[in-house]
């Protein structure tokens, strides 16, 4: 299974005027590897996620998806007047609320896994960021998802805790194998993560260029390698040294 992208255009209107804001995109996302999206701000990562996601259509090119899309965004979208375990349980009951008794014993065995042991019954407002962030990938498990899409999952979490959390989350991607699709701005964190990173231009988001790191290639990278390749996704993307 996988994600396909085709020659992706998309263009917004604003002001009147019809604006550019993704340029012939083509790019593949394969099941159990993960694919980051890197580049500045506002270049057009989640237009991307938001069109892979269904949300809504290119405008040019296609899209194609083979399997079940889960989608994890920036804010972490728990439902403040339900306890964890009835959040991350949300997508089976959405689907088949007689499975629900079924899929809360099974997401109380992944609790540990998680980090959120001893946690089902709490609220959000009682988790911290991290638990959060954790409950909203353990949400998209339990969707069934063969893809997952995060959309700067880590992104309002102080340094400390994203570095464990981003050393926690491939372990997750090691042991459940879906196909994932990384929105980062953090080069670190797309070295850390992905099998192959996808470097977009500032608006019109196009692609600059795929880069296999040492993870998509089935090898342990060492510092200097992981400099070098660091260096020259720093001189495509044309931020200074």
């Amino acid at each position: 299974m996988q994600i396909k992208l085709q020659q992706v255009e998309k263009y917004f209107r604003l002001n009147n005027e019809r604006i550019k804001v993704v340029d012939n995109v083509s790019f593949s996302v394969e099941q159990g590897r993960c694919s980051a999206l890197l580049g500045p701000s506002g270049c057009g990562k989640s237009t991307l996620l938001a069109m892979i996601a269904g949300f809504f259509p290119p405008d040019g090119g296609k899209i194609e998806v083979e399997g079940r899309i889960s989608l994890c965004l920036q804010r972490d979208l728990l439902l403040p007047w339900r306890d964890l375990l009835a959040n991350v349980c949300l997508p089976v009951e959405a689907r088949d609320k007689s499975a629900l008794p079924a899929a809360r014993q099974e997401a109380e065995q992944y609790l540990p896994l998680f980090g959120l042991e001893g946690f089902g019954g709490s609220y959000p407002a009682q988790l911290s960021g991290g638990m959060a962030s954790r409950a909203s990938l353990l949400r998209a498990l339990m969707a069934g998802g063969d893809f997952w899409l995060l959309d700067e999952p880590f992104a309002k979490l102080d340094a400390l805790t994203k570095e464990d959390l981003q050393l926690w989350l491939r372990g997750i991607i090691d042991r459940f194998h879906p196909g994932v699709l990384l929105i980062t701005h953090d080069i670190d964190e797309a070295l850390l993560l992905a099998d192959e990173i996808c470097l977009l231009s500032p608006r019109p988001c196009r692609l600059l260029a795929r880069l296999t790191t040492p993870r998509g290639r089935g090898m342990e990278a060492d510092a200097q390698e992981l400099a070098a390749l660091k260096a020259e996704i720093r001189r495509l993307l044309g931020i200074a040294a």
